[in-house]
């Protein structure tokens, strides 16, 4: 049986550390998996700990030469197969052990974009071109990551294969404290977002503020990383100096968060980039309209009008048009075949077949 060795950022409610952990529960029995990252949540890390074979607490959101050695030391002791290097982080380390493992190496993006400009950005364009070279195939979970990967990067298009993420909810009711805040109002509106930068909730929440609507909240559910903390108080500083700051609900990282979209009445995506956007699937599973920004990766899920409402990034009147638009659609033929056409699509990302597609191209 395969041992492969999971790499990712931080063991925390979000993106990366919850598709692995479906992928992992859904493969034990095929394969044997490990997993290393910082531990940052003790629920979730509890979750690797009862699912894998071994997982390790390891700094992979940033280099340096202990978290190196540590995990060189992970690598001579469970000598894994494969190495699946997730985000940037897991990137960087893959690259780094490279030298050290003769397995095969897999890169799964998580949200392809560029941050830099000037030296940095060719220093990081020409790591990926490097990096290339080095593994087995990378994994775009969208058609537009790929192609935003290929033309950024200019990698040869036969190193990058599309797998969209597996996704999975069970409709729950919401814990009582919040079930209470949503029975004071007659449209509550959801996203399912870290507090950072890329997810721009600045827009958000000046759209929201231009509903001057008393009956609406907003309630956004997603933490953040230590490096996102001038973000996060930026995003505070906002909502304060705002009339609607009453309105605005922050509830912090909710184990399994997408299981309660169904008590909501609109998701919200502002996000300037996403590799396939776990929420807005569960958004569609859950059989409630989606607002999105035109990002990659929302644009794969979201068609204008088809399955949801598009805006254009970083434009919060337009943004708040279009919240206008679906509540005064409610109910409405129009968005339930909107509904009905965003649910169809969601078959293409059941947990069964991501896990059947990743395990074929280990096997291949």
């Amino acid at each position: 049986m395969k041992r492969v060795l999971h790499l990712f950022p931080v063991y925390k409610i979000g993106g990366a550390p919850v598709n692995v952990l479906r992928f992992v529960k859904e493969s034990n029995g095929k394969i044997e998996n490990y997993s290393a990252a910082l531990k940052a949540d003790e629920v979730i890390f509890r979750e690797f700990v009862d699912n894998t074979s071994q997982c390790f607490d390891v700094d992979i959101s940033k280099v340096n030469l202990q978290s190196f050695l540590k995990l060189l030391k992970i690598i001579r002791k469970i000598k894994p197969d494969i190495v699946h290097a997730n985000g940037k982080g897991g990137a960087m380390y893959a690259f780094l052990i490279y030298p050290f493992f003769r397995g095969k190496v897999f890169y799964t993006f998580r949200g392809f974009h560029v941050k830099f400009s000037g030296l940095k950005q060719k220093l990081y364009i020409g790591f990926e071109r490097l990096f290339s070279m080095m593994y087995s195939k990378s994994i775009a979970v969208s058609e537009s990551e790929r192609k935003l990967f290929l033309k950024v990067t200019g990698v040869k298009e036969d190193r990058v294969k599309v797998i969209g993420n597996g996704v999975d909810i069970i409709k729950k009711k919401l814990p009582l404290k919040i079930e209470e805040v949503l029975r004071e109002y007659e449209y509550n509106l959801v996203s399912l977002s870290r507090i950072a930068e890329v997810k721009d909730l600045e827009t958000m929440i000046r759209a929201f503020d231009q509903l001057e609507d008393e009956n609406i909240s907003l309630h956004i559910m997603g933490g953040y990383l230590d490096v996102d903390l001038q973000y996060k108080n930026k995003i505070e500083s906002i909502v304060n100096g705002l009339p609607c700051n009453k309105r605005v609900y922050f509830w912090g990282d909710i184990k399994r968060a997408g299981d309660y979209l169904n008590n909501f009445d609109l998701y919200l995506s502002t996000s300037l980039s996403e590799g396939l956007p776990t929420a807005i699937i569960e958004a569609g599973l859950s059989e409630i309209p989606v607002v999105a920004s035109n990002c990659n990766g929302n644009i794969d899920l979201i068609h204008d009008g088809k399955t949801g409402y598009l805006f254009k990034t970083k434009d919060y009147k337009g943004l708040a048009d279009k919240i206008t638009l679906a509540i005064d659609e409610f109910e409405s033929q129009q968005q339930v075949n909107i509904i009905v056409n965003n649910l169809a699509q969601m078959g293409n990302y059941t947990v069964e077949s991501h896990t059947k597609k990743i395990l074929e191209l280990y096997l291949s």
